[in-house]
């Protein structure tokens, strides 16, 4: 019984990522109901659960950090999890998103909330970073969400009134996409990558759909068709090394590979919506279904190992 009240002490950052990618995919089942006439209730219960189980992981890293506020530099040590946390303000931006139709004012309230503790939170890795050894050999595309992961948020801004503060973050935030890519793909041809963090590779396509989203609501339709054409040349260029991000099988990064999928079909859907045609279509398709399959495998197997109390360990989180 002890062990159950004291769950929330092991609670590590890596739950955050793959809870990213399976609000994403309440978000992406939500425009399919849109675009092709499906039942809409698959979205929202798809929404609500990922919703539910955000809200208890959340809880639980709160209650381990008001215990000790450290824990989060301690967690911080381990690179992977420098991107980790901030995957959960941009949960909160994904809420805040799913929010419009009901409400527009508590979405609101979670849109600043979430870009408050984003912004805390880049405040610790950038203490992180400066207190650690070689800086730029530990660059790698999990530092995507601390640094650029405010995106997520312009992607619903403009149904919530800010457009231009929207098109503001995504101008802002593109030379630290541009440069954290490079340096990440540097690190890789260097060979400073060990295979458990191959999968987080994956997280390059994420940003570039998410600037296409945040285009089709902020600017014209050229302009996204220029990512939309961006995000499906990385995604073919990533299909050949399917082998290399999934080498040693399953491991707590594949939570990595949930955002760049859901946000790839949502990207797809949207090029459905705006009329791109038969490859759009297609691909819109065969993204979600790949994604509906495997981001909830994901979250099951990255729950179970936290159910059993292997994923702190596994994933070298601090434990209070």
């Amino acid at each position: 019984m002890t062990n159950i009240f004291n769950f929330w002490r092991r609670t590590p950052p890596a739950l955050f990522p793959c809870l990213l990618g399976f609000l994403g995919l309440g978000l992406s089942w939500r425009r399919a109901a849109s675009v092709w006439g499906i039942p809409t209730w698959i979205g929202e219960v798809l929404a609500l659960c990922a919703t539910v189980l955000f809200a208890l992981t959340f809880l639980c890293y709160l209650l381990k950090m008001i215990a000790r506020p450290s824990v989060v530099m301690d967690d911080l040590k381990v690179v992977p999890a420098r991107g980790a946390v901030s995957a959960g303000s941009m949960c909160l931006m994904m809420i805040a998103a799913l929010l419009v139709p009901y409400s527009i004012e508590v979405a609101r309230i979670i849109w600043w909330i979430s870009l408050f503790l984003h912004t805390l939170y880049m405040i610790c890795v950038v203490w992180a970073f400066a207190q650690a050894k070689n800086i730029l050999r530990n660059i790698t595309p999990p530092i995507f969400l601390p640094f650029i992961g405010y995106i997520v948020a312009a992607v619903s801004g403009p149904a919530l009134g800010y457009k231009d503060l929207s098109a503001f973050i995504l101008l802002a935030t593109m030379p630290a996409f541009l440069l954290i890519a490079v340096m990440s793909l540097m690190n890789l041809a260097k060979g400073y990558v060990p295979a458990p963090l191959h999968p987080s590779y994956a997280i390059v396509l994420a940003p570039t759909c998410i600037y296409g989203a945040g285009a089709y609501e902020v600017w014209s339709l050229d302009v996204y068709a220029w990512f939309w054409w961006a995000a499906m040349l990385v995604a073919i260029g990533m299909l050949p090394f399917i082998k290399w991000f999934t080498k040693g099988g399953w491991n707590p990064g594949w939570g990595g590979f949930t955002f760049p999928l859901s946000a790839y079909a949502g990207m797809m859907l949207m090029g459905v919506e705006a009329g791109l045609g038969m490859l759009s279509e297609i691909a819109a398709i065969g993204s979600l279904g790949v994604a509906t399959v495997i981001i909830p495998y994901i979250v099951c197997k990255t729950y179970r190992l936290w159910v059993i109390g292997g994923l702190a360990q596994a994933t070298g989180a601090a434990c209070v």
